[in-house]
């Protein structure tokens, strides 16, 4: 395993006081790469020079690249290395220190390449090393056309997992870096002049003015000594089908509705989870599905029960936290019951062939908990590579995540959501109770749009 690090050279002038940022960033990345350190520097006329060396990285490192690095550096590639114990009793030279090069190419890889014996027959190759990762400049140099596109197609052969850094002796201008889930980073310093990648944000400069930016998993990317850059996507899927995480509520049926209607191939996951209206949604959900005539997967947990601390699961929900303030407030907690619900979700949606999993969160609700908030559903994608499979990602979607309560009545209706068959309150009775939060705002958001709430009320007029 490795921390794979890289340097373009916007600013020739700026060269040298970069190289020695990039030196102490290969001191830091050592916590990821004891074993041994190496680095190839190409200049812009294509010439490379190389220092490769076992153990940690230190002043000699230092002093090599203060006398190599000069204003005709275009790019630098490095790689710091942590022996797999299944290599570890393998007597290592310096052709077994990455990066490894072949004919025009440079490369840096942190990961694992399962199928390289199946390359090398494939692609009628050798590996210059017995580490799996020298399969890849050979690959590279017999049929890579240069451009990100033929690396996508290249890539897809791979099996494995890999932060890819690949250095061009024709192309001296750019670097190209390739992930799927393995982490890596970049840092634009801007003044430096120079363009840092690592493996963790925690090893990059961050000195002066700079902005730091994840290469999005699953991506290829082309960063250029003029500054720009150019990125596509690695896998190249279309989301079609969508598990909707679903309670048989007014959110996350209009979710659902709105995705049938989109034209995607939904199913609903519905959790029994022992709370005070269990029975209610456990119908109200059954009901729905059918008139969307989608599938229902239902999942029994005591979990929650366990975790307990929730006046849901064991508890007063409605006492003195109606209307606004029941609304407004999160009295009634579950710990981190999103959160638990969208991991199950993804692991049916990987099993299962899903290609997201749909939440009902929307953007009032957010005011009150923070797992309604649009930002959640923005880290849950970032996490999405790190907990799913190889080539196996699965999306979150919030169809309603923009939208308050009386626009998601009105979207409801104008693309025929079953709202008559949902079931919105906290407590489990034959009717809503139309004191807790959730009646309260339901009942405003169709008051809002001059309708009338399909469902059954206990109390009067709000």
């Amino acid at each position: 395993m490795c921390s794979v690090s890289g340097l373009v050279v916007v600013d020739p002038s700026k060269a040298k006081e970069a190289a020695v940022e990039f030196a102490q960033l290969m001191v830091r990345a050592a916590d990821r790469g004891r074993d041994s350190h190496g680095v190839e520097v190409i200049n812009e006329d294509g010439t490379r020079q190389s220092f490769k060396s076992l153990g940690r990285p230190g002043d000699e490192l230092k002093g090599w690249l203060s006398s190599h690095v000069t204003e005709s550096t275009r790019v630098l590639v490095a790689n710091n290395r942590a022996e797999p114990t299944t290599e570890v009793v393998i007597k290592k030279g310096e052709g077994d220190v990455q990066p490894f090069t072949y004919g025009r190419f440079v490369i840096s890889h942190n990961g694992v390449i399962a199928n390289d014996s199946e390359l090398e027959k494939e692609f009628e190759v050798k590996k210059t090393s017995t580490i799996d990762s020298s399969v890849v400049a050979p690959i590279l140099d017999r049929a890579w056309d240069g451009t990100l596109e033929g690396l996508r197609d290249l890539l897809d052969k791979v099996r494995g997992s890999f932060a890819l850094l690949i250095g061009d002796s024709l192309r001296p201008d750019r670097l190209v870096a390739a992930v799927n889930f393995k982490p890596l980073y970049a840092e634009f310093n801007y003044d430096l002049g120079a363009i840092f990648l690592s493996s963790l944000d925690d090893y990059l400069p961050k000195r002066g003015r700079f902005r730091v930016e994840r290469v999005q998993p699953y991506s290829v990317v082309e960063f250029k000594a003029d500054g720009s850059w150019r990125r596509i996507e690695l896998l190249r899927r279309a989301v079609k089908r969508v598990l909707v995480v679903a309670s048989g509520g007014l959110d996350s049926t209009v979710a659902a509705t709105y995705l049938v209607r989109q034209g995607y191939e939904v199913a609903l996951l519905h959790f029994n989870y022992r709370h005070k209206a269990e029975r209610r949604e456990r119908e109200s959900v059954r009901e729905v599905a059918r008139r969307l005539n989608v599938d229902l997967v239902e999942v029994d947990t005591d979990v929650f029960k366990v975790i307990g601390n929730s006046p849901l699961i064991d508890g007063e929900v409605t006492k003195d936290r109606g209307g606004v303030e029941g609304a407004e407030f999160a009295h009634e907690w579950v710990p981190a019951r999103n959160l638990v619900f969208v991991s199950v979700a993804m692991a049916l949606a990987e099993a299962r062939g899903y290609d997201a999993v749909a939440l009902g969160v929307n953007l009032e609700e957010a005011g009150a908990y923070p797992d309604n908030e649009m930002e959640f559903v923005r880290l849950l994608n970032s996490l999405s590579p790190y907990a799913t499979g190889p080539n196996r990602r699965v999306d979150v979607l919030m169809p309603v995540g923009n939208l308050v309560k009386h626009e998601i009545v009105k979207l409801g209706v104008e693309i025929g959501a079953p709202l008559d068959a949902t079931w919105s309150c906290y407590e489990g009775g034959e009717a809503h109770c139309g004191r807790c939060g959730p009646c309260y705002m339901r009942r405003k958001a169709f008051q809002v749009n001059g309708l009338t709430d399909p469902v059954k009320y206990l109390q009067g007029e709000l």
